[in-house]
């Protein structure tokens, strides 16, 4: 393919240098009228640039360009006729254009004519900045570097031009030029690492290495350049790019351009100053209003950055609106076994009705968002961040290309910025050609882009695209580099539902607040804490909300708060999230936990109640529901030497003589089975009593059964200790099943607990 690209160009430049020989030629000529054959008809009088532009504005664009033919074959030295030929065939010959091979001779021919066309204008309007500058472009489309650095030079002598004639207009698009110009310079050289003996990065299945390790291997060949390189081109492009927006502040593109470089070396303030002044000046510059919103939010303003992405949202049509805040850019690209059909996915995601799309996508912002205590949701904030930050530092406005939906901009919306990023010379493919850019984050995922030369473009290495999708499916997206996220603290969380009717069900929520943590670096005396509980159905809506402050002394050991909430939970998925926020020092604590569907009708049992020695309460001699026994709930840690409570319902057995016998089975089993001892285990009724027979599995994994019977009641209760006085700390896996004797039908629950 390289080769038969190799000959297109040869072929090109040849037959390039027979037509430019030629028309310098016939422009030494005096320029003659042409003979009119009898038998082809005259050019008609109005015959012009301006007439040829009015019949390829209709449609016609073959017919046009033979009247400009007919045009510069009468005048040689009508460079707007050159010009307008040659934008003509550009223009036909562009969607055929291709870096790697072109095979359409026809569309070949006409890139050909096109550069011969455009550069005789150029030459002959030298004070002509729209010659010069449409020149730069055709040749920036092209697939050969050379070609594209040349096109500094005609930038280069269009601004000179425009600066001569005064053209403010022309001026600015001339300098905006020269700004992306001096920008490909330092796509090129930012970020430069020292190579030693010449090592390049290569990928593939006969050199790889261990990709956990591939920061170590690149710093072990690679050592980047301090201070960072490429200072000296970004400076020259800034200044092109204020000079542009100076002459030109309506211009989008320029403003667009003046964002990237902000952008770029995380001159917020700068941004948000430029997109202030620009949001006042032009209300209705939706751009203007992104920008502030990404300032803001980098500078730690949440709320106006909220402010600024809802006012831009609201000036924008409803496609650009889509193409931003698609969802499927933080999707897992495939399902894989565990996600078919459940819509995380972005194919399974694409089928799914408008409506379920919508749902999906709320539910995840809901339950994404750090705090809900906060007034934002910071991770959704950093999305539309990353987002817009893609958007203006990756668009390539010649290939069509927006940031967001470029390499870069997939691996940036997903990741975030780079904690590590380094340009090391020679791509993946062509170690002669390019560099290859590498990036690397703290939770060990590394990246290579290959970059050609002299355009602001790079790709996924080839060789490591299958790679790349498997992490994505793996990790399609992380929030680590989210403050507030990186601030909070995790509440052991602990929940158990019992059936209180056909379509509902009583959860008793358990939380153990980490207070010390929160208070500990607020800087008083006293810090106040809030803690809320907040229930959402299957719908997003808010279906229980409990909210209380408390007040903590600092100067002290605060041990962890235990709360229990009782709720009354519908049907459907149901999600509960806990937490607890100190404002003054911004540490917050987060629990959530989504519960799937529970069935409340025919035999089953409850969750399993963990906590401290259940009683009866007081005037009760037979339970008809947990509520008739007392207990205090934990998340299941206890201290080593103490025991261990249960509470659970039984449902729906069938009774036989009036009566109903079932057999209870405990089973626990220690999780690290290394130690040097083992442990005992008793079960023992509500006057101490041990129940059971016990059978030892192995010294780490007791199962202690006992038989039951009742009277016949649709709901049994049953509560016990486990006595695990002797055993050591650590983790403990519990499995309760109760088998109903009438009709040998099993069901069971699995919890963990732990002694500490």
């Amino acid at each position: 393919m390289i080769t038969m690209f190799g000959r297109s160009v040869r072929a090109m430049r040849r037959a390039l240098g027979v037509l430019l020989s030629s028309a310098v030629a016939s422009l030494a000529l005096s320029a003659q009228p042409m003979a009119t054959s009898p038998f082809q008809p005259a050019v008609p009088r109005l015959s012009s640039p301006q007439f040829a532009d009015s019949v390829a504005a209709a449609g016609d664009t073959a017919r046009a360009i033979a009247i400009l033919d007919s045009v510069v074959r009468a005048d040689k030295r009508n460079a707007a006729a050159w010009h307008q030929l040659g934008r003509l065939q550009w223009n036909m010959a562009r969607s055929a254009r291709d870096p790697n091979y072109m095979k359409d001779q026809k569309k070949i021919r006409l890139l050909i004519a096109a550069d011969s066309a455009l550069r005789l204008a150029a030459q002959l309007a030298p004070d002509s900045a729209r010659f010069h500058l449409d020149l730069s472009r055709f040749n920036i489309e092209s697939g050969v570097s050379t070609t594209r650095f040349a096109s500094r030079g005609q930038a280069s002598d269009g601004y000179d031009a425009a600066k001569r004639t005064g053209d403010r207009l022309r001026f600015a698009d001339a300098a905006d030029m020269m700004g992306m110009g001096a920008w490909r310079l330092y796509e090129g050289v930012a970020n430069r690492a020292l190579s030693s003996d010449q090592r390049k990065v290569q990928l593939g299945s006969a050199n790889n290495w261990d990709r956990s390790q591939a920061r170590d291997y690149i710093d072990s060949f690679a050592k980047k350049i301090e201070p960072p390189t490429g200072t000296v081109d970004y400076e020259k492009a800034l200044a092109f790019f204020q000079e542009s927006v100076g002459a030109d502040s309506t211009s989008l593109r320029y403003s667009r351009h003046l964002f990237m470089a902000y952008a770029e070396r995380n001159r917020w303030d700068d941004m948000g100053r430029t997109a202030g002044t620009r949001a006042r000046q032009f209300p209705l510059d939706y751009q203007a209003q992104l920008a502030l919103g990404l300032a803001q939010h980098r500078r730690g303003d949440e709320t106006a950055a909220r402010l600024a992405f809802d006012s831009a949202f609201v000036l924008m049509d409803d496609v650009e609106s889509a193409r931003l805040t698609r969802f499927t850019r933080i999707l897992r690209p495939n399902p894989g076994k565990a996600l078919q059909g459940t819509g995380g996915d972005s194919l399974g995601y694409s089928t799914l009705p408008a409506a379920q799309q919508r749902g999906l996508e709320a539910m995840y912002w809901v339950m994404s968002d750090p705090l809900a205590l906060t007034t934002e949701n910071e991770h959704r904030l950093e999305f539309l961040a990353r987002v817009v930050y893609a958007d203006f530092r990756w668009t390539v406005d010649e290939l069509n290309l927006r940031g967001a939906d470029s390499d870069r901009g997939d691996i940036h919306v997903r990741y975030g910025p780079p904690d590590y990023e380094v340009n090391i010379p020679g791509s993946t493919t062509n170690p002669d050609g390019g560099n290859v850019l590498t990036w690397s984050y703290r939770n060990g995922l590394t990246f290579f882009f290959d970059s050609p030369p002299g355009f602001s473009n790079a790709r996924i290495a080839f060789a490591d695209r299958d790679y790349v999708e498997r992490i994505k499916n793996s990790v399609p997206v992380s929030w680590s580099n989210v403050l507030a996220t990186r601030a909070l603290d995790t509440i052991p969380l602990r929940i158990a539902r019992f059936r209180s009717g056909a379509d509902s069900s009583d959860a008793v929520i358990v939380a153990l607040v980490p207070i010390d943590s929160l208070v500990a670096t607020s800087g008083l005396d006293r810090a106040p804490v809030d803690l809320e509980v907040r229930i959402f159905d299957q719908f997003v809506k808010v279906r229980g909300l409990e909210v209380e402050q408390s007040t903590f002394a600092t100067n002290s050991a605060n041990d962890p708060l235990d709360r229990v909430w009782t709720r009354r939970l519908g049907p459907g998925i149901n999600v509960v999230r806990v937490e607890a926020l100190q404002a003054d020092s911004k540490r917050g604590a987060r629990a959530m936990a989504r519960l799937t569907p529970a069935v409340n009708v025919g035999f089953g049992m409850s969750d399993v109640l963990l906590g401290s020695k259940p009683e009866l309460r007081s005037g009760v001699t037979t339970p008809s529901q947990w509520r008739d026994v007392a207990m205090t709930p934990n998340v299941g840690s206890i201290a080593q030497g103490t025991s261990l409570g249960l509470l659970w319902e039984m449902y729906d057995l069938v009774p036989r003589d009036g009566m109903t016998k079932y057999r209870v089975a405990i089973t626990v089993e220690r999780e690290d089975r290394k130690g040097a001892i083992g442990f005992a285990v008793r079960v023992l009724d509500n006057v101490g009593r041990a129940v059971g027979r016990t059978q030892q599995q192995s010294r780490d994994r007791f199962t202690i059964s006992f038989d039951r019977q009742g009277s016949a009641l649709p709901v049994l209760v049953e509560y016990l200790s486990l006595d695990m006085t002797q055993a050591p700390t650590g983790g403990y896996r519990l499995q309760v099943e109760v088998t109903d004797l009438s009709n040998q039908k099993k069901t069971a629950r699995n919890t963990e607990f732990r002694i500490r």
